[in-house]
This record gives C-alpha cells, sequence and structure tokens, in this order.
C-alpha cells in the first residue's frame, strides 16, 4: 500500500472529499492529451511528450481513486468539463495544453490550507510538482522565457 493510501485510511471526511475533487480534474487532463493526441497533428517529439503528461495524470488519477476508496470513499467519476479553443496547429494545442496544467497547478496549491494530514498534503504537493514541471515544459515548447512570474496562483 502505497504512503498516500495508508494515510488516507485515516484521513478525515474532508479531506477525503478534497481528494476526491481532485479525480475529475485528473480526468480531464487525461481527456485534454487523448483529444489532442486523436488530431493527428502533432509532431513526434510533442506528441511522446503528451503521452508523457497523460501517463502522469493516469497515475495521479489511479492514486487518487486509490486514497478514496482507502478511506472508505466513493471515488468520483466525474470528468470537469474544460473549454476547448479551436485546435488547428500544434501551438493551438500546446497553449491549450499550458492552460490546463495551470489549473492543475493551481487545484493542487488550493488544497494544501485544507487538508488537515500532512502525509496527504505531502502526497499533494508532489503531485503540484510534477503539474508545475509540466507547465515549464510547455513554456520552453512555446518558446516563452519562464511559464509564470515566481507564483503559481
Amino acid at each position: 500500500m502505497l504512503a498516500f493510501q495508508k494515510a488516507a485510511v485515516a484521513a478525515t471526511p474532508g479531506d477525503l472529499a478534497v481528494l476526491n475533487s481532485a479525480i475529475p480534474l485528473e480526468r480531464a487532463g487525461i481527456k485534454a492529451y487523448a483529444d489532442a493526441a486523436s488530431l493527428g497533428i502533432l509532431s513526434p517529439g510533442v506528441l511522446a511528450v503528451a503521452k508523457g503528461f497523460m501517463a502522469d495524470h493516469m497515475a495521479h488519477r489511479d492514486a487518487l481513486i486509490a486514497a478514496v476508496k482507502a478511506g472508505g470513499g466513493v471515488p468520483s467519476e466525474e470528468t470537469v468539463k474544460l473549454v476547448y479553443p479551436s485546435l488547428k496547429t500544434e501551438k493551438d494545442i500546446l497553449v491549450f495544453a499550458q492552460s490546463v496544467e495551470r489549473q492543475a497547478a493551481s487545484a493542487y496549491l488550493g488544497v494544501f490550507p485544507v487538508l488537515q494530514d500532512k502525509a496527504l498534503a505531502k502526497a499533494a504537493a508532489s503531485i503540484l510538482g510534477v503539474e508545475t514541471m509540466h507547465v515549464g515544459i510547455l513554456a520552453t515548447a512555446l518558446g516563452q522565457p519562464q511559464p509564470y512570474s515566481g507564483f503559481i496562483s
């Protein structure tokens, strides 16, 4: 059992609700990358990165589901509905992906004040780190000098 799941066993109902609320966002990230890949316009290198990011979101989703179940909860089956812009070029996809990753990073940043269990907060922080890494990689791909101005909000 992962440390995340072990901590969830004794989690408060509020902490379980917070974890459960992140599952739909992870599903949205998975869907966004799958939809972008299905368009057939990504170069091989960008497609490989997109698939890697999608795998990260799948791992996050699976860990969150396992944690909610370990705590005795019922995992959410929902997916956050994202507003898709026109995706006609690789750049369009990269810009959209970066906005999705920023949303995810902001969501995980927002859970720190409400999670009571430090082990769960640590797990959320590790996911936050991955989301911000995604933002930075996409910024580099887009030729942006930096992904954000020193802070995630």
